[in-house]
């Protein structure tokens, strides 16, 4: 095989790969479907009608094929689904086929990872040296893929939330002193077009809707702040739940909450500030020293060497 085939058929490997991650994520990922990359149309609904519904998959499309598979091996426990169900609450995934789904995905990304370098050694016509070993790393690494991924959005999640959160109290100290009640409040805020994308204003608004559907405040609170899971939204939700019970002033308690979030916030600020230096510290003494040892000590190296060449003869 010429080196010029060799380089066509990897290429077009990693590019079925590229593509094949691609459609997963578009396609059976709830969190990556097309209808939310593009722009909401004119006249579209409310986000207060979908919030809390699920709409039921095609029975033929891939996303139901690997929900069938996520199903096969979902945990028959309890505890399991829930530890599970726990980490795409987090990361935003309210619906109850996100497990299924979530274990359905690592299970055909584990397949594909252990298939590929078969594949891949078939495709280039020669046998590959460890294709058992390799297959195994390959699918082991594919498996843990979508954790990793999952750790990520639920960590960019959590400090989208903490940032918007000083905005959000500010916004409901104005309604509330300007004569709302809180659930008034609340709606106003979290209904608003623009904020709808926000993950905060979307827990808000979840928050709102099961109050009307009759669930109890203080159920809907700490449900609330189970989901998003953060020092600050688990001190607001205390402090509503106090304000709650002994009828103290809600516009009060928003203010020093308001207040206390933007000073976490400035310090979360100023932390990453003062690791800044720490952190180029690094990169600096791996790739900058050295050259600059080479540079220095380049002109006295050429010397030595050219004395203990001339000694030597």
């Amino acid at each position: 095989m010429t080196l010029f085939t060799f380089v066509v058929l990897s290429f077009v490997l990693v590019g079925g790969l590229t593509f094949a991650v691609g459609f997963v994520l578009l396609r059976l990922l709830p969190a990556f479907r097309e209808e939310r990359l593009a722009a909401p149309a004119a006249g579209a609904g409310s986000a207060s009608e979908s919030i809390l519904r699920w709409q039921e998959g095609k029975a033929g499309d891939w996303r139901g094929a690997v929900e069938r598979l996520g199903r096969r091996i979902t945990p028959r426990d309890a505890l399991g689904v829930a530890r599970y169900s726990r980490r795409l609450v987090k990361a935003g995934f309210q619906d109850p086929r996100a497990v299924p789904l979530f274990l359905g995905a690592k299970a055909a990304l584990g397949l594909l990872g252990v298939l590929g370098y078969m594949v891949y050694g078939v495709l280039v016509q020669r046998a590959l040296p460890h294709v058992l070993p390799v297959s195994v790393v390959l699918g082991a690494t594919a498996f843990f893929v979508p954790d990793l991924w999952l750790w990520a959005r639920m960590r960019g999640r959590r400090q989208a939330i903490q940032n918007a959160l000083p905005d959000v109290l500010d916004l409901l100290m104005v309604c509330v002193e300007a004569g709302m009640g809180f659930d008034a409040a609340v709606a106003r805020v979290a209904e608003q077009p623009e904020m709808r994308k926000s993950p905060l204003h979307q827990e808000l608004l979840r928050m709102h809707l099961e109050v009307r559907a009759g669930r109890p405040r203080e159920e809907a609170f700490r449900a609330f702040s189970a989901r998003i899971d953060t020092e600050d939204v688990r001190s607001m939700v205390s402090a509503f739940i106090q304000t709650e019970k002994l009828g103290t002033s809600l516009g009060r308690t928003l203010r020093v909450q308001s207040d206390a979030s933007r000073v976490q916030r400035r310090h979360r600020a100023e932390t990453k500030a003062q690791l800044a230096p720490l952190m180029m510290l690094i990169p600096t003494v791996v790739f900058l020293m050295p050259a600059f040892m080479l540079v220095a000590m380049a002109p006295s190296l050429l010397k030595i060497f050219q004395i203990m060449n001339s000694a030597g003869n």
